[in-house]
């Protein structure tokens, strides 16, 4: 060990190198950005190609169609789903995690050029887009009062918005929900038709009255002057004032007004108006510096004057679920390494050997934080959770090795140096041979195909791999270093608890040699002990189970298109029932938001350690009393941690008012399934609408186009908008419309004056039908077939697995119509791909083990040995996940994988030591036993360390997020110490058998080998 000499040899130059070390971890631990979760971006874009004023069917057919055709020779695209309503179509994009964002986003924008002109005239604007975890605000704010806040756009700007923008870290700030005012004409239909004035006439002369525009340059007097004619408005009374006719001011056919946009989208805050304030930080910003900053300027601006009775509610903090979480995180590690230290104290008893061991936390973990700086990494709860993992695992090369150490120097306590160098040779190859076992776990993550799991693992996985490298090293230099300064411990006496174990463990392994076929019974037994586990469903598989988190989200299924107010009238029933048992429930804050054909209650409980009921049963009592609305359905969404969509079914076909009154149908018969709940169709029914039936003879008889008088119907009901008008330092919006009372019914419109090519006007009735019909609905395709969906939730205590075998019958069985088909929705999709993403990652860590371990060794006998003891500790997950009815999620796959990479230290440290006995002469036998008595100790406190850093995490509730909409932690950590404590036990009787039997089977080939070299001698002499 050429390190390890070194460190003998120069222990100033040694102990000065880990100095370094640590001061730039502690550096770099202070230049760490603080993230919820790495930025990552996503592999998807997003497509909108606006086309107003059409119908859904002509969206699709004349623009989602073709660009879907464009589409789809494009490479390594996993899901095109797309979207067309009356205004737009939107295409998502679903790629694979290989693929280059940027590259794939020129191929798509070439793609879309190439059939640009094929799109009808007005939808040749084609807009990409991509999304990145980092794209979310940092601050969520809600701002209510007792009067609506709509108009207060001015003092909201002035006093919030450009302040927390001039934040350092800040990126832009948004308001949504109200709205900058702007220069409203509203022509009187009556006036204008006594002057037989129409939109258009006035749109022109409007237009041409208000411009800037650069007309060239002129040179005078030697110098150059640019000419600049001027026809701006600079006020409202230049806007009334202006001269349409030589008889005919504007302000005599129209009011103009400087007014506020009507809201589109409403927002309640405990049952008072609300606007939202979103903050957003720039890319390298520290997070919790940047929501900090912008906390204290808020508290600031709530002392303004004209912002008194406006009541601010933080509904989202990154900063506080960052803190949250690490603060979870650290506790548990903080308490798992006092135990693991306690565990060390109880085995060693010497305080000084237990702190020397104990550095190995502290070193490890200072150097995985330079490492992370240097690679470019982030502190957020995966990195985080990485290194809380490693916590009860970096002690055990130092354990291994300082227990050997001292053991060379009972032997031999008069060349302390010689010893601690053959102490540290004797374990070298086990300590490396572990390590690479627990860092090799993670090379499909980090090397293998990307997914939707391995991007976001691999953040955990490099601090845990830096980690146990650097545990290796100190392990290997500053331990020996220290170790050999001070005087060895006294052994332990023969009486000891530890002594009482050796002696019993000798006397198990000579059973277990002397008796084969008993053990191989029990061998049996435990490997079909797991059989009836899955056979009662005492073990569950649910990769991505539904929980409810700390935040309730209520979705109230609007059916149709209403106006505003009828739908706030909707939520405001709600929102009075939640606010009536708002004690009862838990309830912090009530915010909704609502628009007309959707809306959503967020509701937020309070907090954990406050809270008197868990999330899912304030959920289960307010789905019993919720009060029933006319307009929709209200049913809670579910959280699927990990984030997978949960239950769906998508059906398919060509017609999308078939398709929606099937998913109807199928959804009551789903309702009855059990374990579903809140199952409904996602198809919504069309607006309402006025349909125009243009006569076209009677208007190609007075020179009228269709389209000509679609425009004309238009620009009266949504309006013109117009050049801005400047004001001061201000740019104003300007829109050309009729009075909202000259809007009102089908009669108005009918009296709408037409221009006529030659001159004159003409109503709209005179070249018109007016049809009131349902709309039409927005058709929703994927991978080029139109879909509808149906989805809801997984009750408490079922899994989609149970789900799936449930409903497959219901939906074999029912009728569907020639060419209408069903298949599973992402929701099983991603299940799947996870529960075989899992199952390779872990089968191709147990082959790279494997490999590594025989390269080590030399051997292909010790390896298979060692293997054996993966098995055992999953069947050691299935009992304790059977017992504490914990179900095989994500979290817990992680767990597993976690925990082939460590159980496996086991059978290393214990069949090297066998094999260096039995090189220095020992028989087999006896070199076991001896292995065993002399490797239990260290593989006691190992294990020990390694469950006790655990057990916080295993009874605790922390959750991935600081208790959001995450994962929980529980999973994982039941996972390994189920497994390791099982698969310890069982392997340090286990794996010492099948090392005797395949020693044997090796023994009985070589005898097969040397019996037929003679014959084959003699065959070869004759």
């Amino acid at each position: 060990m050429l390190h390890t000499e070194f460190a003998l040899r120069r222990p100033v130059t040694t102990l000065m190198v880990f100095v370094a070390i640590a001061a730039i971890g502690l550096i770099a631990a202070g230049l760490l950005p603080l993230e919820e979760f790495p930025a990552i971006t996503f592999p998807g874009l997003e497509v909108s190609i606006p086309y107003p004023g059409s119908s859904p069917e002509e969206v699709e057919r004349l623009v989602t169609r073709p660009a879907e055709e464009a589409l789809a020779t494009l490479a390594g695209v996993k899901r095109v789903s797309s979207t067309s309503t009356a205004d737009m179509a939107r295409l998502n994009i679903e790629l694979g995690w290989g693929r280059k964002l940027e590259a794939a986003s020129f191929d798509v924008r070439a793609k879309l050029d190439s059939i640009r002109a094929q799109l009808p005239a007005g939808a040749d604007r084609i807009l990409v887009q991509s999304f990145s975890s980092a794209d979310q605000p940092v601050v969520v704010v809600r701002l209510s009062a007792n009067e609506d806040l709509s108009q207060q756009y001015d003092a909201l700007e002035r006093h919030l918005v450009k302040p927390l923008e001039r934040l350092d870290g800040v990126a832009r700030v948004s308001l949504a929900g109200v709205q900058r005012r702007e220069v409203r004409i509203l022509v009187d239909a009556d006036r204008a038709a006594a002057h037989h004035m129409a939109l258009p006439e006035l749109r022109d002369a409007l237009q041409k009255s208000n411009f800037a525009v650069s007309a060239g340059e002129i040179t005078e007097r030697g110098q150059r002057f640019t000419v600049r004619p001027l026809g701006e408005f600079h006020s409202t009374a230049d806007v009334e004032r202006l001269s349409i006719r030589p008889d005919l001011h504007l302000g005599d056919v129209a009011e103009v007004a400087l007014v506020t946009p009507p809201t589109e989208v409403g927002r309640h805050v405990d049952l008072r108006p609300a606007v939202g304030l979103d903050v957003f930080k720039t890319t390298q910003a520290n997070v919790v510096d940047v929501v900090d900053r912008v906390l204290k300027a808020l508290e600031t601006a709530r002392d303004l004057p004209s912002l008194q009775g406006i009541k601010m509610v933080i509904v989202g903090n990154q900063a506080e679920s960052i803190r949250n979480s690490l603060t979870e995180l650290r506790n548990a590690g903080l308490l798992g390494g006092l135990m693991a230290l306690c565990v060390l104290y109880f085995f060693l008893r010497d305080g000084p050997t237990t702190a020397i061991v104990s550095l190995a936390v502290p070193c490890s973990l200072v150097v995985t934080l330079a490492a992370m700086y240097f690679l470019g990494l982030t502190l957020n709860v995966l990195t985080m959770m990485g290194m809380m993992l490693a916590v009860g695992m970096l002690v055990d090369n130092a354990v291994v090795v300082t227990e050997s150490i001292f053991r060379h120097r009972e032997r031999d306590p008069a060349d302390a140096v010689a010893t601690t160098i053959r102490g540290v040779s004797e374990v070298g190859v086990a300590t490396l041979a572990g390590t690479a076992a627990t860092v090799i776990v993670f090379l499909p993550l980090v090397f293998g195909e990307r997914s939707q799991t391995s991007i976001f693992l691999v953040h955990v996985a490099i601090p845990i791999v830096v980690a146990m490298i650097a545990s290796l090293l100190v392990a290997q230099t500053l331990i020996p270093l220290l170790t050999s300064r001070l005087p060895a411990p006294k052994p332990q006496p023969a009486g000891s608890f530890v002594g009482r174990l050796q002696e019993r463990y000798a006397r198990a392994l000579r059973w277990v040699l002397r008796s084969p076929w008993k053990t191989a019974g029990l061998v049996a037994l435990t490997l079909a002990s797991p059989v009836p586990l899955f056979a009662l469903g005492l073990v569950k598989v649910d990769p991505f189970p539904q929980g409810a988190s700390r935040t309730l989200i209520l979705d109230y299924k609007i059916d149709g298109s209403h106006p505003l107010d009828r739908v706030e009238q909707a939520v405001n029933r709600v929102e009075a029932f939640l606010q009536a048992h708002r004690a009862e429930f838990d309830i912090e804050t009530i915010y909704s938001r609502y628009e007309p054909n959707q809306a959503v209650t967020f509701l937020q409980l309070t907090p954990k350690k406050s809270a008197k009921l868990p999330a899912r049963e304030v959920l289960e009592r307010i789905t019993k009393g919720l009060p029933e609305i006319i307009i929709g359905k209200p049913t809670f969404k579910l959280d699927d941690s990990g984030g997978a969509s949960g239950f769906s079914v998508q059906l398919t076909g060509e017609s999308t008012p078939v398709l929606a009154d099937l998913s109807v149908a199928l959804a009551h018969r789903l309702a009855a399934v059990p374990g579903l709940e809140g199952v409904h169709s996602e198809a919504r029914s069309g607006d309402r609408e006025v349909q125009i039936v243009v006569d076209r003879d009677r208007a190609a008889e007075v020179g009228l186009a269709t389209e000509d008088v679609a425009r004309t119907v238009a620009a009266a009901l949504r309006g013109d908008k117009l050049r801005e008008l400047r004001s001061g330092d201000r740019e104003l919006d300007m829109r050309l419309a009729f009075r909202p009372n000259d809007r009102q019914g089908v009669d108005d419109l009918a009296r709408l004056l037409i221009p006529l090519p030659a001159g004159g006007q003409l109503p709209l009735s005179a070249i018109a039908r007016f049809h009131e019909v349902p709309g039409e609905r927005a058709i929703e395709r994927t991978n080029r077939l139109t879909s509808v969906v149906v989805s809801g939730g997984v009750a408490k205590g079922a899994t989609l697995d149970e789900i799936r075998k449930r409903v497959t019958p219901v939906l074999d069985s029912f009728p569907w119509p020639a060419g209408y088909a069903w298949k599973f929705g992402r929701g099983f999709d991603d299940n799947d791909a996870t529960l075989a993403t899992m199952l390779q990652n872990i089968g191709l860590a147990i082959v790279l083990i494997f490999l590594v371990m025989a390269a080590l060794f030399e051997s292909l006998l010790y390896p298979l040995a060692i293997v054996t003891s993966i098995v055992f500790a999953v069947i050691g997950v299935f009992w304790l996940f059977a017992a504490t009815q914990t179900p095989i999620t994500l979290m817990a796959m992680i767990g597993i994988m976690i925990l082939v990479g460590v159980v496996v230290n086991i059978g290393i440290v214990l069949i090297a030591h066998v094999a260096n006995l039995r090189a220095a002469g020992m028989e087999r036998d006896a070199a076991i036993e001896r292995a065993g008595r002399d490797r239990l100790r260290p593989i006691l406190m190992t294990t020990a360390t390694t469950l006790l850093g655990l057990v916080p995490l295993a009874v605790g509730d922390a959750q991935v997020g600081g208790g959001g909409g995450g994962p929980a932690y529980y999973p994982m950590a039941r996972a390994i110490i189920g497994g390791l404590a099982f698969g310890a036990v069982v392997s340090l009787i286990f794996v010492p058998a099948f090392y005797a039997w395949f020693d044997d089977l090796a023994a009985w080939r070589r005898r097969l080998a040397a019996r037929a070299a003679p014959a084959a001698q003699r065959s070869n002499a004759a």
